[in-house]
């Protein structure tokens, strides 16, 4: 029997993050990345497309079968920019919050979307020459809030139990293509914001590794707040985390606009996350200026910041001898100015670039991964080595 052309084997590397607005990859390159909101809707109707054309990622449109995705949970699935667009969409707030992230479904569906969209991307080309099914085996790089580390375990079982199943169903290119995971975990399961420390040291001139230092990660959901020594030694002892439900206020100042505006405006979370990080605070409706949510947000985020702000000085207060303190995240790049203007003291607080605050901890799981993997080819050819010897 010949060989099915339409079957494709295949390997990949992934880092993902899934943070609580939007979940982030990097496939076999460091700077090969994508992102999209971490939104999910179940939907058992199959969706109207007048002409399937358009950007894959923005129509991420699903069908998931999982050992890891609990029995009536449902099948199909759209996530991000599309599931973004319908008014049933169960962005990661309120109740969904309160869970851990280890331990939501959500996580696991979006984790899965993205590897798809991952290997999908990658054998394109094969796609569009007629491959229609995709056996991958996925090293995956994948981190968890310091608060739930004791969850390690649990959460590397369920990604790694079994076959996962994702098929395209309505995504323009990739439509009917099907794709088995099979996941493996060089790395284990790391620490989200010490993964992105490792990125920040590996920059050219960095002097982190010569000093003591604290971290915050801010997320949509959670604060890490972590302390390292000289040689980036992590300080598991004043290491803690805490819930700051950045993405329940961003609800909050759409649902408080459209309710001052008589209108609803602003339709999603994501516009309003996109309006707080660009600082586009005025809201056109049919080309017309409607109104701009600049005093809404800066009253809810002010108040934020000083909450974050507290936290991270009673955390330093237990580090005392932590030189300056690092905020990075999705979340920093939305509250640094209000922490700027909050902080009085002259305190040496450091902020991360925008364009890389939100990768940072991508980027660093996916240079752990890299180096884990190097250093398991490493011991493979010792142990080969020896073999030969005996």
């Amino acid at each position: 029997m010949g060989k099915d052309p339409t079957l494709l084997n295949t390997n990949i590397t992934v880092a993902v993050d899934n943070g609580n607005s939007f979940v982030k990859a990097a496939y076999d390159n460091i700077n090969q990345t994508f992102m999209f909101p971490n939104v999910t809707v179940q939907s058992d109707q199959k969706r109207k497309v007048i002409l399937n054309q358009g950007d894959p990622i923005d129509n991420l449109d699903l069908e998931i079968v999982s050992p890891s995705i609990p029995e009536g949970f449902g099948r199909h699935f759209q996530i991000g920019v599309l599931a973004s667009r319908h008014p049933r969409a169960q962005a990661i707030i309120g109740h969904k919050a309160a869970q851990m992230k280890s331990q939501r479904p959500e996580t696991m569906i979006t984790t899965l979307g993205a590897l798809a969209y991952a290997i999908a991307t990658k054998h394109k080309a094969e796609i569009a020459n007629g491959v229609r099914r995709i056996r991958a085996q996925v090293k995956l790089g994948i981190g968890l809030p310091i608060a739930e580390v004791s969850e390690a375990q649990a959460f590397s079982d369920k990604l790694t139990r079994g076959v996962h199943m994702v098929a395209f169903r309505s995504t323009p290119q990739y439509e009917g293509v099907e794709v088995e995971i099979q996941i493996s975990l060089p790395d284990g399961i790391n620490v989200d914001n010490v993964s992105g420390i490792i990125d920040l040291a590996s920059e050219p001139k960095s002097t982190l590794l010569e000093k003591s230092f604290g971290v915050a990660d801010l997320g949509g959901i959670d604060l890490d707040i972590a302390f390292f020594k000289p040689g980036l030694q992590l300080d598991d002892y004043t290491s803690t985390g805490f819930r700051i439900n950045l993405n329940d206020i961003i609800t909050r100042i759409r649902k408080d606009f459209n309710a001052q505006m008589g209108q609803d405006l602003i339709k999603s979370d994501v516009n309003v996350i996109e309006r707080l990080v660009n600082k586009d605070f005025e809201v056109k409706w049919q080309g017309l200026v409607k109104g701009n949510i600049g005093d809404i947000a800066n009253l809810y985020l002010t108040e934020l910041a000083r909450d974050v702000l507290d936290r991270v000085l009673d955390a330093w207060a237990e580090a005392p001898e932590a030189e300056e303190f690092l905020f990075i995240g999705g979340g920093a790049t939305i509250l640094a100015s209000y922490i700027k203007d909050v902080e009085r003291q002259g305190r040496p607080l450091r902020f991360d670039v925008q364009e890389h605050s939100q990768l940072r901890n991508l980027r660093g799981t996916f240079r752990s991964l890299e180096s884990a993997m190097e250093t398991g080819v490493q011991l493979g050819a010792e142990v080969a080595a020896g073999d030969e010897t005996v």
